[in-house]
């Protein structure tokens, strides 16, 4: 197994050139500016890709950020994840529980796993900039992974008060 440190690891998905897609990147570009880089590390990228499990494998908690096709409208979504079996992992799925799945599978540890999304409205090719809808809820989405954090700390620090 590849050393777990208690570290969160932010990843912020999207294309920034597809409108509201970027919302993923942006929100976790803020993010960088708003967490302890001691503690928290940030990674922004176009897609998921089968790299990520190292990162995902040393951490204590991972949090995804990414537009959404699909939801309600309006509203910024957090739910945890869960990895699915090896198998599922194996397969050419690199989407975030599969992520996770592979982190356990090749390394052994599979931290905690959220995805906090928006539901885009444009996701036109060559579109460079959010929706306005989307301006706002990235920094929703900020404030609902830096909550996921807070939460994350608060019961790590209970478990070892216990």
């Amino acid at each position: 197994m590849l050393n777990k440190h208690p570290r969160a690891l932010i990843i912020g998905l999207g294309n920034e050139l597809r409108g509201d897609d970027a919302l993923g990147r942006i929100a976790a570009r803020r993010l960088r500016h708003r967490v302890d880089p001691d503690q928290v590390d940030v990674i922004d990228q176009t897609a998921p890709a089968p790299e990520l499990a190292v990162p995902i494998a040393k951490s204590s908690l991972v949090i995804f950020l990414d537009a959404s096709s699909d939801g309600p409208v309006d509203q910024v979504i957090s739910r945890q994840l869960h990895a699915p079996d090896w198998i599922e992992a194996m397969t050419h799925r690199h989407d975030p529980p599969a992520l996770v799945g592979l982190a356990r599978y090749l390394y052994g540890h599979a931290p905690p796993a959220f995805v906090v999304t928006f539901r885009g409205r444009s996701f036109d090719f060559g579109d460079c900039s959010l929706s306005p809808q989307a301006a706002v809820a990235s920094e929703l989405v900020v404030e609902a992974a830096l909550a996921i954090i807070t939460e994350s700390q608060r019961a790590e620090i209970n478990g070892f008060e216990s």
